[in-house]
């Protein structure tokens, strides 16, 4: 990230009757107590920084999103992406909340009563190879031929084994979406498949779930858990801010 010359670190739009907990930190070296800026209803969380280094650090992204969590206990937020720095508190209404009031004013009232909740599972590796040696005759006879050639041969027939693994990974990982999505979706407004990380990813799933929801989506997430177990090591991340269901940009 580019280096800064200081200003307002944006966090969050909230309603302008949100509190703050006194004492609250930001992000930075010399971290600032976060404030609201008000303006015509809403209100923008913010704290100074400075320009002593470019913000970035794992420090910084957790301090970013312990305040978010923090106003999140009390108030409807309104995410920022990470690192949105504005030049001072006037910019903060000039800039942002003044042009996108009625924007900001809808979204409020649409994520109220709501929270995000991320869903993401990983493999146990040598199952699931399993299952997909099993599901597909060729790729386990190809895997036959090759166990039996020496290390340094038999190359096209390795690369050849490895794609059929990984099309096979794909498919098994799209019909697991599917079935995450039928668990979940009684119990969410709206739920987002990301693309899981890593070569072991199963699924990774954003939920947006509204609180009087809330118990039966964990327990459909213990379900899920339950039937994947020994397949698929699930968590759950949560309640958080509905990071990807809204995206606030400063311009």
């Amino acid at each position: 990230m580019d280096a800064f010359e200081g200003g307002c670190y944006v966090y969050g739009v909230v309603p302008s009757t949100a509190a703050l907990p006194d004492g609250l930190r930001g992000v930075g070296d010399s971290p600032g107590t976060v404030r609201l800026v008000r303006h015509g209803g809403l209100a923008a969380a913010v704290s100074d920084v400075s320009q002593d280094r470019p913000l970035g650090s794992r420090h910084d992204l957790l301090a970013h999103q312990r305040v978010l969590d923090t106003l999140m206990t009390a108030s409807t937020v309104l995410p920022m992406r990470f690192g949105v720095v504005l030049g001072d508190a006037e910019a903060v209404t000039s800039d942002l909340l003044e042009p996108h009031h009625y924007r900001f004013v809808d979204a409020l009232a649409e994520f109220s009563g709501y929270t995000q909740f991320t869903v993401r599972g990983r493999y146990e590796q040598d199952m699931v190879l399993r299952e997909v040696l099993a599901e597909d005759p060729e790729t386990q006879r190809l895997q036959e031929v090759v166990r039996e050639l020496l290390p340094d041969s038999g190359y096209y027939d390795r690369i050849r084994l490895g794609e059929l693994v990984f099309h096979a990974l794909q498919r098994t990982r799209e019909a697991d979406g599917e079935v995450a999505v039928d668990t979940l979706a009684p119990y969410a407004a709206s739920i987002r498949l990301r693309e899981p990380a890593g070569d072991d990813g199963a699924v990774d799933a954003a939920v947006l779930v509204g609180h009087e929801h809330r118990d039966g989506f964990e327990r459909a997430v213990e379900h899920l858990g339950a039937r994947w177990a020994g397949r698929i090591r699930l968590r759950m991340l949560g309640p958080l801010p509905p990071y990807d269901f809204v995206e606030l940009e400063e311009d």
